[in-house]
């Protein structure tokens, strides 16, 4: 799978974040029992940095542009992964300490994706 343009990197994330914003909004209390198992299981939370890593180079070797437009949000988003995936492998107790605790925390963190989802299917299909 090669992605050669913003559009079609947002056509793939954008709606998987948008599901993913809505299972942690509906399901925050599974979502927190989740998260408290991956964070006694250091090869989950390892494979997690991989993943997110590994998605992140992709995008950011099919589109990276830091110009004034609404697909920087695409290359924003191929950073934050990076980052994410980095601080899983390097650095996982600043994650597990500042990350979902309880459902309220979840809630809030639900927001995200979703709201970033939205704004990346704007990007791909309008």
């Amino acid at each position: 799978m090669v992605f050669n343009s913003a559009v079609s990197i947002a056509g793939v994330f954008g709606p998987f974040m948008v599901i993913m914003g809505l299972w942690m909004l509906l399901f925050s209390d599974n979502m927190v029992k989740i998260w408290g198992s991956l964070k006694s299981t250091p090869s989950v939370f390892f494979l997690m940095g991989l993943i997110n890593l590994l998605f992140g180079l992709l995008i950011l070797n099919g589109y990276s542009d830091w110009s004034w437009s609404k697909e920087t949000l695409v290359t924003l988003l191929g950073w934050c992964l990076v980052i994410r995936g980095i601080m899983a492998l390097f650095l996982p107790q600043i994650l597990v300490k500042y990350t979902m605790t309880n459902v309220k925390n979840a809630k809030v963190i639900g927001l995200i994706p979703l709201i970033w989802g939205v704004i990346l299917c704007w990007i791909a299909f309008a």
